[in-house]
Order: structure tokens, then C-alpha cells, then sequence
């Protein structure tokens, strides 16, 4: 089964767009929507790991119990993979992925410890499945993740593509605070379904919404005005539109026409900055 995780670059880019605005073209953004903007890269990037963690986890569990071996960039040689109950075919199943309680350097360059939790009514690609990862006592890099990141296939739509709702609710406990964060969003896969050992010819259509609060205190909204166009094979978001709204404050950043350029425009009380993030 490929892997088909799902990469929200989106607000990440914002976030980078948000600083670069002001370093690059030397414009006041106001602190709300920039530590905003920040934060929620901040939380997206933590959850983001842990759905990694867990379907690296469920895929490395249904190898095992075909009895295939296969190698996963961040869990091999560093994680140990748990499936109760250790079959193919008998749902709910607990898969537990335990770093341990110390820091350990994964493949990926990055430090983890602690546990996720997977329960899963039926593997990723089955439609119908629904899975539930909650973070146990969980680290990336010393943020501490807490919450919950709910995963339901909703099978192949009226267009054909297989599409994902994913809702998450939670806190990211960095050295400078705490950032809450909630998303509900749904993941449309529109192309790469059919390659089945090749995950970078994926495409996603992603839409939906977030919200959350900043270290600060501060309360933010996200929306996806048009749905964000994500490629696997290319480390920008390449189409669509997301709007941020913190304070008093809104900021508009339109991802362009499908280019892999990395070229955004941000706009900001009335007036459009070109960026290269």
C-alpha cells in the first residue's frame, strides 16, 4: 500500500510569507496576524508528525502481519510498532508506535519520545475506515502534542477520487507557550491513487477550515477560500486561496495558478505584495 500522507505546506508557506512580507519589502504586518500565522504553522507541522507517525505505524503493522518487511523513513530501528489484535482482518485494532520515554534521533532528523496511539476500525485505504490517533505523553523536537486527530475515508466520491475528512483538536506546548488548535478539513485525492509504489505523483485537493489560539492569547481563524492544490512531488502549495483573520486584522494569500514556483500573493489592507516564499 503507498503511502499517501497528506502534506499541509499551506500555512506553513503563510507563515513564511508573513515574515518575508516584512523582511523582504520592509511592510508593517501587525503582530496578531504574524504570531498567528506562526503558531498555527507551529501546530499544523506537530499534527501533521503524528498522522506521519501513525500511518507510518499502520502500514508498518499490516506488512508485519502479512509477513512482508518494509522499511519507513522515521520508525525503523527507533520505534516499536505494537498490533492488538495481531491479524489482518479482526477491527477495532489498537496499534501503539512508542519511542520510548528519552529523545531518540529518528531517520528524519527529528527528536521523538512517547507514544501514539492508533485505533482503527479498518486499514487506511478501506472505505469507511475511521481512525483515531491520540498522542500519549508525546515530544517532536521538545513540543509537547496533546489532543486528538480523527481520520474518517469517506471512499471514492462522484468524481471518483478517494476523499478524506480529517478533524483535529488539540494543544502544542512549545518553550514560549501553548497553542491551541483546531482543523476540520477534507483531503481529496485527485491524482496518484493508481501508482501504488510511486507516493510523489499525488495530488490533493484540500478545503475546510482552522482555528485556534496563538501563544499570545490571541484568537485566529483560517478559511480556504478556494481549494489548496497539494503535490507530493513539489514542497509548495501550488493553487487556491486562504484567508487568516486575527483581531481586527485579515490577511489574503492566493497560492496561484498551479505553477511550482512558490510564488504567493499576500494581501493586506487593500494592497497586494508579490513574495517568493
Amino acid at each position: 500500500m503507498k503511502t499517501s500522507r497528506i502534506i499541509f505546506a499551506a500555512l506553513f508557506a503563510l507563515a513564511v510569507a508573513s515574515t518575508s512580507c516584512q523582511k523582504h519589502l520592509d511592510i508593517e504586518l501587525p503582530t496578531s496576524p504574524n504570531r498567528s500565522a506562526t503558531d498555527n504553522a507551529v501546530a499544523e507541522n506537530a499534527f501533521n508528525d503524528v498522522f506521519k507517525q501513525a500511518e507510518d505505524g499502520m502500514e508498518m503493522a499490516k506488512s508485519t502481519v502479512e509477513g512482508n518487511r518494509a522499511s519507513y523513513s522515521s520508525l525503523t530501528g527507533v520505534a516499536t510498532v505494537t498490533i492488538d489484535p495481531y491479524d489482518l482482518v479482526t477491527f477495532p485494532k489498537t496499534i501503539t508506535v512508542d519511542f520510548g520515554s528519552t529523545n531518540v534521533m529518528c531517520n528524519d532528523g527529528k527528536l521523538r519520545k512517547g507514544k501514539i496511539i492508533i485505533v482503527t476500525t479498518g486499514w487506511y485505504r478501506d472505505s469507511g475506515t475511521v481512525i483515531t490517533v491520540t498522542p500519549d505523553d508525546y515530544y517532536v523536537n521538545d513540543n509537547h502534542v496533546e489532543g486528538y486527530h480523527n481520520i474518517t475515508n469517506n471512499g471514492h466520491n462522484s468524481a471518483g477520487n478517494l476523499n478524506y475528512d480529517i478533524e483535529v483538536d488539540g494543544t502544542v506546548t512549545t518553550q514560549e507557550g501553548t497553542i491551541y488548535w483546531h482543523s476540520d478539513r477534507n483531503n481529496e485525492w485527485i491524482e496518484g491513487e493508481s501508482t501504488v509504489f510511486n507516493p510523489w505523483d499525488d495530488v490533493y485537493l484540500v478545503t475546510g477550515t482552522a482555528n485556534g489560539t496563538n501563544i499570545a492569547g490571541e484568537a485566529y481563524n483560517w478559511t480556504i477560500v478556494s481549494p489548496l492544490r497539494v503535490e507530493i512531488g513539489c514542497k509548495w502549495v501550488t493553487k487556491g486561496v486562504l484567508m487568516l483573520e486575527s483581531g481586527n486584522n485579515q490577511l489574503l494569500i492566493d497560492y496561484g495558478d498551479g505553477n511550482c514556483d512558490g510564488l504567493v500573493i499576500v494581501t493586506y489592507e487593500g494592497t497586494d505584495y508579490q513574495i517568493y516564499i
